[in-house]
C-alpha cells in the first residue's frame, strides 16, 4: 500500500510550482501576487477584460471620467486568494486562487495608482 502512494506523493511533490503563489518570494504586503504575461487567457480559458473595461470599472471606483484616466501598465494576474492578496488582520478571505489584473493608472491629478481586479471586484492598492 505504500509503494502505490509513494509514488503518486513523490510525483506531486515533484510538479512544478510556477504556477502557484505560495512558492513564489513571499512579496511585501500590499505588493502583487504571482504575475502571469500581459492579458493571456488563464489557465481556465477564461479571458480577462479588456483594456476598456478595467478603465470604466477604476473609474467607478474612484468616481472620475473613463476618458481622464490613462492606464500606464495592465497584466494578467493570480492572486493568492478572495481579498486579491490585500487582505487586512482578521479579515476572512477565500482561500481560492483568483483570476484578475494588477493595472497602474495616471489619474487625473498626475499621480500613479494601482488597481487589484478578479472575480467582479476592483481594488486600489494602499498609497
Amino acid at each position: 500500500m505504500c509503494a502505490a502512494i509513494l509514488p503518486a506523493s513523490v510525483a506531486c511533490n515533484g510538479m512544478s510550482d510556477a504556477g502557484d503563489p505560495s512558492s513564489a518570494p513571499a512579496a511585501p504586503p500590499g505588493e502583487q501576487a504571482a504575475v502571469t504575461p500581459p492579458l493571456a487567457a488563464s489557465p481556465g480559458g477564461a479571458s480577462h477584460p479588456d483594456e476598456g473595461v478595467i478603465l470604466a470599472e477604476i473609474a467607478t471606483v474612484v468616481r472620475a471620467a473613463p476618458g481622464a484616466l490613462d492606464v500606464l501598465s495592465l497584466v494578467a494576474v493570480t492572486w493568492p486568494d478572495g481579498c486579491l492578496g490585500l487582505a487586512e488582520p482578521g479579515q476572512v478571505c477565500s482561500q481560492a486562487l483568483v483570476d484578475g489584473w494588477l493595472a497602474t493608472v495616471k489619474m487625473p491629478d498626475g499621480t500613479e495608482r494601482r488597481f487589484r481586479g478578479g472575480a467582479g471586484r476592483v481594488v486600489a492598492e494602499r498609497r
